[in-house]
């Protein structure tokens, strides 16, 4: 699917004058590409993707990491109202779905119609619970022991010291962001869907369940199967989801 790149921080997929639009936010230490094969299977007709780079990786390597998610949701949002159409879909996974609560808010605080907010493996919020002083203390081991529970990479990959040496400052700078976020005690006004790994042991039932009190429109909470990133190998299953979702909106069904 051919890609465009507006600005540095939102690439598009799709079309430029969309019916819908999705905005893409990964996870903490994930970059852009990691979400590059979600478009084909989300769009469908005359809509779009914008998927989110953050700061200080990929082709954004050389700049500072993000040291604000608020700040972050706020830069992303001015970007979406400038290149997008349509009702918008935030949709993150991990650190990403609480930056996409954030925007959702920014979205609707400007006017623009929030149709659906998907959080994918993320916890609520309020429920983050990293301690931004243990953050800064783990050791190179700890950061490989977290790697190897959590991440999205190649297993070879973290045996390299080189390769270790970019990604985890990178990792720790997301890690001290989410920490250090003061989440605004507000409900969005659209639905949300709450989605995660049955294996997963960093989002469990209870935290799919607790984004309830940040909707005023209704939860869906979905479980499928793997762990943190279950959707390596049910990408198909989540954006079925979504879509029966978006489709149970304008039918005017209630999700619970």
């Amino acid at each position: 699917m051919k890609r465009s790149e507006p600005t540095p921080l939102v690439w598009r997929y799709g079309a430029e004058r969309a019916t819908r639009t999705y905005v893409l936010a990964p996870f903490a230490g994930g970059s852009a590409y990691a979400m590059g094969d979600w478009p084909r299977r989300l769009l469908r007709g005359n809509e779009s993707a914008l998927v989110l780079q953050y700061p200080g990786r990929g082709p954004r390597a050389a700049e500072p990491p993000a040291t604000s998610l608020s700040a972050l949701a706020a830069e992303a949002a001015e970007a979406v109202l400038k290149h997008s159409t349509g009702p918008v879909v935030p949709v993150g996974h991990s650190l990403g779905g609480v930056l996409a609560h954030t925007l959702a808010l920014r979205l609707e605080d400007a006017g623009r119609p929030v149709e659906l907010l998907v959080a994918s493996a993320a916890r609520p919020p309020a429920s983050v619970r990293l301690d931004a002083g243990q953050v800064l203390a783990m050791t190179d081991a700890q950061w490989l022991a977290e790697l190897t529970r959590f991440s999205s990479y190649d297993p070879r990959l973290l045996e390299d010291p080189d390769v270790l040496d970019l990604i985890v400052p990178v990792l720790r700078a997301d890690y001290l962001m989410l920490a250090r976020h003061v989440p605004e005690n507000r409900r969005v006004s659209c639905p949300v869907v709450a989605v995660g790994g049955a294996d997963d042991t960093w989002v469990g039932a209870g935290h799919l369940a607790a984004w309830g009190r940040w909707t005023a429109a209704g939860l869906t909470t979905r479980t499928l199967p793997g762990g943190h990133f279950y959707y390596r190998d049910g990408l198909t299953a989540l954006t079925g989801l979504i879509h029966d979702a978006l489709d149970g909106v304008h039918g005017r069904k209630v999700y619970r």
